[in-house]
């Protein structure tokens, strides 16, 4: 082999090494970041809402929080929302998850949800005092509103009476609830058998 045909072999080596190296170099330094949508990320986070005369609408607290700006929406973990309707009962809303729209006041509860409904006054011992509980999964609530629903299956318990249902609707500021495809067991009453012999 000729000392020419090397040096143009040795050459062309060159121009392809050059030219894979460009364009994995080029590869490298266009680094494509998508702008994101969020604004901040807090832990163990504290609000609280007032109303437009300066009462208190609800007091939230959540282990974590994200927040996304453009569709002004926050998502939190363990979420724990607090109504105080006319000052007559606490409601405490406990779930797994949260979507707060900040717009509409509009808080969508993901996973286990627990929705209890304590009186603040507890003068006497009537079943109107007694707490209400209700689990079930994947409730709406509406902060403004006080209402809260569910299409899905939930437990009502309130005292010693227990019954399950399809649906839920409720305002919370009244204490009016509504519930659908509703199912009771009954179990008969224990009693002793006497033998006279």
């Amino acid at each position: 082999m000729s000392t020419k045909t090397l040096f143009i072999l040795g050459l062309l080596f060159i121009i392809v090494s050059a030219y894979f190296y460009a364009q994995n170099d080029a590869r490298l330094t266009q680094v494509s970041l998508k702008p994101t949508d969020i604004d901040y990320q807090a832990e163990q986070v504290k609000a609280l809402q007032t109303t437009e005369t300066g009462s208190v609408g609800y007091q939230l607290t959540a282990a974590q929080v994200t927040h996304y700006q453009n569709a002004n929406t926050a998502v939190m973990s363990k979420p724990q929302i607090v109504i105080r309707p006319k000052n007559e009962r606490e409601v405490t809303l406990v779930a797994d998850q949260a979507q707060l729209d900040e717009n509409k006041q509009i808080a969508k509860l993901i996973g286990n949800v627990t929705l209890t409904s304590v009186p603040l006054l507890t003068q006497n011992t009537s079943m109107s005092n007694l707490p209400v509980k209700m689990i079930g999964k994947n409730f709406v609530g509406d902060l403004v509103n006080n209402t809260v629903m569910t299409n899905e299956p939930l437990t009502f318990i309130h005292g010693n009476n227990r019954f399950d249902a399809k649906q839920f609707s409720g305002d919370l500021a009244t204490g009016d609830y509504g519930f659908g495809q509703v199912s009771v067991m009954i179990q008969p009453a224990q009693y002793n058998r006497i033998s006279m012999e």
